[in-house]
């Protein structure tokens, strides 16, 4: 499906009925990462809305700047579009800065957060260097290069662990991202905020999930975020890499799901209510 979103084509997919739920993917990934979380939340009852962002996937650019706020307005202008007030956002990395933006500058849009694989602080010098590193070499047309340095770091520590299958769809999606879109994202990531001293002001009930052996975002991310968000329901710590939603993607789900139903509690059933009362 697509949609015209602040003068910007937008790619995005709409499934399932119930309470909505918004995925929102990681750098330099679209929507397709969510492929299976998105079956295992319509299966539970729920609205899935999965966007690819600005520049990704089938979703347009049409400018050489963006920040994080260029792409979190674009999420309220698509549910404005569908008719969406509220949503509960699940947001990975990239799309957890994305997801602390929404909790600062639309905070009664959110329902409930899933902060995956993220951290609130901006980047250190080192990692500044790196960004600019791959600035300098998209400039020089390195696009290729680029491309597979971000498959790396992606997949690094799990590369004997992680099943055929997953690395080939990882690297399918980071395969075909424009380099315009590369350099706009990079340079979004490298000037976001820092939101660390302003978690304890985000009252949204959260689920944090990280992953043991991330080598992008260190796990006591994690336990930091879970420690100073005031409404956090649970962490959870995986055993796996960054891609925490495809490399476990079944206790993912699960934790998820049980998230939402707290969330939103499904009725019970007429034979179980009778039950009850007998």
């Amino acid at each position: 499906m697509q949609a015209t979103i602040n003068d910007v084509t937008i790619g995005y997919d709409d499934a399932g009925q119930g309470p909505a739920v918004v995925f929102i993917h990681d750098f330099p990934l679209n929507r397709k990462m969510w492929r299976q979380q998105a079956e295992a939340v319509v299966a539970a009852g729920f609205r899935v809305i999965s966007p690819d962002l600005r520049g990704f996937g089938s979703s347009e650019l049409e400018t050489d700047c963006c920040t994080i706020s260029t792409y979190s307005q674009d999420i309220v202008a698509l549910l404005d579009f569908l008719g969406i007030g509220r949503a509960v956002f699940c947001g990975l990395s990239m799309g957890g800065y994305i997801l602390f933006d929404l909790l600062e500058h639309h905070p009664h849009r959110v329902a409930g957060a899933c902060l995956v694989s993220t951290r609130p602080v901006a980047d250190d010098i080192h990692e500044r260097a790196k960004r600019a590193e791959f600035l300098g070499a998209l400039h020089k047309g390195l696009a290729d290069e680029v491309r597979d340095d971000l498959y790396g770091m992606l997949i690094t520590g799990q590369e004997e662990k992680m099943p055929a299958s997953c690395k080939n769809e990882i690297l399918a999606l980071t395969r075909n991202v424009r380099p315009k879109t590369l350099t706009a994202a990079i340079l979004a990531i490298t000037r976001r905020k820092d939101y660390t001293f302003q978690l304890q002001n985000m009252k949204t009930p959260t689920l944090v999930i990280g992953a043991e052996h991330d080598r992008i975002t260190h796990p006591r991310h994690s336990e930091i975020m879970a420690r100073q968000l005031p409404n956090c329901y649970k962490s959870v710590t995986l055993d796996c890499g960054h891609l925490v939603n495809m490399e476990k993607s079944q206790a993912f789900n699960a934790h998820f799901v049980d998230f939402l139903n707290r969330l939103n509690p499904q009725p019970r059933s007429a034979a179980a209510m009778i039950r009850s009362a007998i």
